[in-house]
């Protein structure tokens, strides 16, 4: 790869992939790879899934790019979609490119109608890979570290325009706040007249067992961020907007013009996405495997006595090894497994793996895994 840039922190392990099937990738000597983190997390339905596939050809011989000033009528079938799952049924979408676009569309249309001169967000959580919420400036900014007793009577939410809650992401730590305290802070953004934003780029279109991650918690968010798994791997994210929230925009003052804005062939593919895990019955099926592979891991767990904590919500899940002065575990375990063509994530700097398979990876894939990892921790002294 003489000719590309590799800018992402990750070490690039691989540069032959010529060709994928669900949840296996394969290079150009047909060696096979157990993909267990989905890509970058966005392949929900896995690689290459024959209906995305098919509406990708259907819909790129009839029209792929729209310009400002028309659209195609699947842009709203899949906003109806979308409005429906978020229960938002009377607001509106607008689809983009990245969930970190998204995010940032979100807080530029907060901006646009709120006085108030803070975002409330939780301390550790990603947001976005550039703007206002890459930044993460003072100026703009208040986190609320709830991990190391942040106390909520020291925030001033007369001065909160919107809380954005990333529910159980944790720049892939996967750790998820607790309702109560989610249930004090929307209620107090709310009480100031701030709105709620939740981005579900990573936790959202069934990762977590239900369509997104607030439905794990009390929340009717007014804006929902998507992105990642909604392409399942082509670059498409969506905001979804609340009725009460579009009735505060002028539309006069708040413009947002970007060449792939409300483009027909992402809208295609996310319309697709959300019909095939209803067809498919894909969100009981996640959360039923969720709990095999948690099932397995705590037998591990309580066999071998190196596994500190297993976290999970659906097949949003993370292994915290134990500390160790000698070497590091997660990272011996790490090269073991790709020695046995097993990829997932291991959090740079922390003692962490992710596992975020696609929603339909094979029972006999998460046994490979599986009888690996054991048989690989069994071997450390």
């Amino acid at each position: 790869m003489k000719n590309v840039l590799i800018s992402t922190g990750h070490e690039l392990r691989y540069n032959d992939f010529v060709r994928a099937e669900n949840c296996w990738l394969f290079d150009t000597s047909g060696n096979k790879y157990l993909d267990l983190e989905s890509g970058v997390w966005c392949t929900s339905l896995g690689h290459c899934h024959p209906k995305i596939t098919k509406v990708i050809v259907e819909q790129s011989q009839k029209i792929i790019h729209n310009g400002y000033c028309y659209l195609n009528p699947i842009i709203d079938e899949a906003a109806e979609k979308l409005l429906r799952i978020t229960g938002l049924d009377s607001g509106k979408c607008v689809f983009l490119c990245s969930g970190s676009e998204a995010v940032e569309y979100s807080l530029k249309m907060t901006k646009s109608f709120s006085d108030k001169p803070y975002f409330l967000t939780m301390r550790n959580c990603y947001l976005s890979a550039y703007g206002i919420a890459g930044e993460r400036s003072q100026e703009n900014w208040i986190e609320f570290d709830w991990k190391k007793g942040g106390c909520i009577e020291e925030i001033d939410f007369s001065k909160i325009s919107a809380f954005i809650f990333e529910p159980g992401s944790s720049s892939g730590l996967v750790h998820f706040p607790p309702r109560e305290l989610v249930d004090i802070i929307v209620s107090r953004v709310r009480e100031n007249g701030g709105i709620i934003i939740t981005n579900e780029v990573t936790t959202g279109i069934g990762r977590t067992g239900k369509w997104f991650g607030y439905n794990h918690y009390n929340i009717n968010p007014d804006i929902v961020v998507i992105g990642k798994g909604l392409g399942n791997g082509y670059p498409v994210s969506c905001v979804a907007i609340s009725e009460a929230v579009i009735s505060r925009l002028d539309l006069d003052k708040f413009h947002y013009a970007q060449s792939h804005q409300n483009d027909p062939l992402g809208a295609s593919i996310a319309n697709k996405v959300i019909e095939i895990i209803e067809e498919e019955n894909l969100l009981p099926r996640c959360q039923t495997i969720s709990e095999e592979i948690c099932n397995h891991l705590k037998k591990i767990k309580d066999k071998y006595g190196i596994i500190k904590e297993i976290r999970a919500k659906g097949l949003m899940i993370a292994i915290e090894f134990e500390d160790n002065s000698d070497f590091s575990y997660a990272n011996m375990i790490n090269e073991e497994l790709l020695m046995r063509n097993v990829i997932l994530v291991k959090r740079p700097g922390f003692e962490v793996f992710r596992i975020d398979p696609a929603l339909t990876i094979d029972k006999n894939d998460i046994k490979y895994f599986l009888e690996n990892l054991e048989e690989i921790i069994s071997t450390i002294k």
